[in-house]
């Protein structure tokens, strides 16, 4: 049985998927996902992934089982279709529903090279990042779009209205920016923190140079710029300046440093996907 899709309306310049965790509530990263997709007028990809579980390949009678079971849950699954219907239409989009058997990461990374935006969701009770290893980390790391990585209980409301982007003219908070863009384009108010340049080999000096003032200018934003330079850890303190400003969407490249350095140091991408409130625009 074909996965069921929607017939499009309209074309569309920006293409959104939304991981489903599952097909029963429309939880913060699916109403972020939504409400971002509504202002680029995107088209929406709902993409909910059965598992197989690994237990299944213990013998083959455990094989023949779980793919019984996860047959059930492939047709209850996709029986759900008109509840991603209904979610599209509350918020005037376009778009489909597919249901997938395998890995979640595998499926998301996939649907990402044809896609402008991921959203996952990463859950409070298993926070998935001290080590980087959960979906919502490992789907950053392989994706070859941004992906907006929305925290369980955040708010989600005014997603993507006063963007706050960190900025220390790195290959990554870079991409970040450009992945962003469109979003940024418009926001209703944009503030950049301004952190110290991550040097080159031979040296900041030796590298060309870029005003993001005025390349910002250049694509019609108008930005806020403030210094940002902190005396104790800049994951504790960036996450502390985006509250206190009232940002809802926090735009920054993850992994400046690779994943085994953050879970032996520390980092700002660890800090900030174990413990922010607020949804998390990142690019690697």
């Amino acid at each position: 049985m074909p996965p069921p899709t929607f017939e499009d309306a309209a074309m569309s310049e920006f293409d959104v998927v939304i991981h489903l965790r599952n097909c029963e509530i429309a939880g913060p990263a699916v109403e972020a996902g939504l409400a971002l997709a509504r202002r680029l007028d995107a088209h929406v990809l709902g993409l909910h992934v059965v598992a197989l579980s690994t237990a299944a390949f213990v013998s083959p009678e455990a094989v023949a089982v779980q793919v019984n079971e996860t047959g059930h849950l492939l047709e209850e699954a996709r029986a759900r279709a008109p509840w991603w219907r209904e979610e599209l239409d509350r918020h005037g989009l376009q778009g489909e529903f597919q249901v997938v058997q395998g890995d979640a990461i595998d499926a998301l990374c996939h649907a990402s090279r044809w896609s402008d935006l991921v959203i996952a969701e990463r859950p409070c009770a298993n926070p998935d990042a001290p080590v980087g290893w959960g979906i919502a980390s490992r789907t950053v790391f392989g994706s070859s779009a941004p992906v907006v990585v929305v925290p369980e209980g955040a708010r989600v409301d005014k997603v993507g209205q006063h963007m706050l982007v960190a900025w220390n003219a790195s290959r990554e908070s870079m991409l970040a920016i450009r992945g962003a863009l469109p979003l940024l384009k418009r926001a209703t108010r944009v503030t950049v923190l301004e952190g110290e340049p991550n040097v080159g080999l031979l040296g900041f000096d030796n590298l060309p140079k870029i005003d993001l003032r005025a390349w910002l200018k250049r694509h019609a934003i108008e930005a806020e710029f403030r210094p940002f330079k902190p005396a104790r850890d800049h994951g504790p303190a960036l996450l502390e300046a985006a509250n206190s400003a009232e940002a809802d969407l926090i735009v920054i490249g993850a992994w400046g440093q690779s994943r085994i350095t953050e879970l032996v140091l520390g980092g700002v991408t660890r800090h900030l996907f174990q413990h922010s409130n607020l949804p998390m625009l990142v690019a690697h």
